[in-house]
């Protein structure tokens, strides 16, 4: 089954995504302030910072949980790419919203940050690969293995921003 989005507009090409994401990433960097503001302006980006990490990684585990379900049989192929869909938006607005959270922290430290850019720049990529899953009735073995990978990129630097930021905040 082939499953085929409704868009309405032309969407941006990868690299103009992955100019923006890099673009954004180096904005936290240079603007981010050495030290994190004390009082309401921590505690309430602190909110906004995990309730973001929420939404974001929880879309994420919520598609990696299809495809694991697709690759049990206990799932369609169109099930995967209709959740993978639908958590397109969440997954960006946590990503988002853990940038701009992030301004408001201080500097993140060297390994997190870099953890931080390879989920947006993969998320660009799961994104194009997710729309040639979505044009294929079969998919070949080549398209459903870069996906693995991009799942498996995803997971590890998702989880490295998650440990690291725990750590820093200790």
């Amino acid at each position: 089954m082939v499953v085929v989005t409704g868009r309405h507009r032309r969407p941006a090409s990868p690299v103009w995504s992955a100019a923006v994401v890099v673009l954004c990433w180096l904005a936290v960097l240079a603007v981010a302030p050495g030290r994190p503001p004390a009082g309401l302006v921590h505690d309430v980006a602190l909110f906004v910072h995990l309730s973001s990490m929420v939404v974001g990684l929880g879309a994420v585990l919520l598609v990696d949980w299809f495809g694991l379900r697709w690759l049990a049989g206990r799932a369609t192929f169109a099930d995967v790419l209709r959740t993978a869909q639908g958590a397109h938006v969440p997954t960006w607005a946590g990503f988002i919203g853990l940038l701009v959270s992030g301004l408001f922290l201080g500097a993140p430290a060297g390994p997190k940050a870099i953890a931080v850019l390879i989920v947006g720049l993969n998320g660009i990529y799961a994104g194009m690969l997710l729309s040639r899953l979505s044009r294929c009735a079969d998919p070949p073995t080549a398209l459903l293995i870069r996906s693995a990978i991009a799942t498996v990129i995803s997971q590890l630097a998702w989880w490295t921003a998650v440990v690291l930021g725990y750590l820093n905040s200790r």
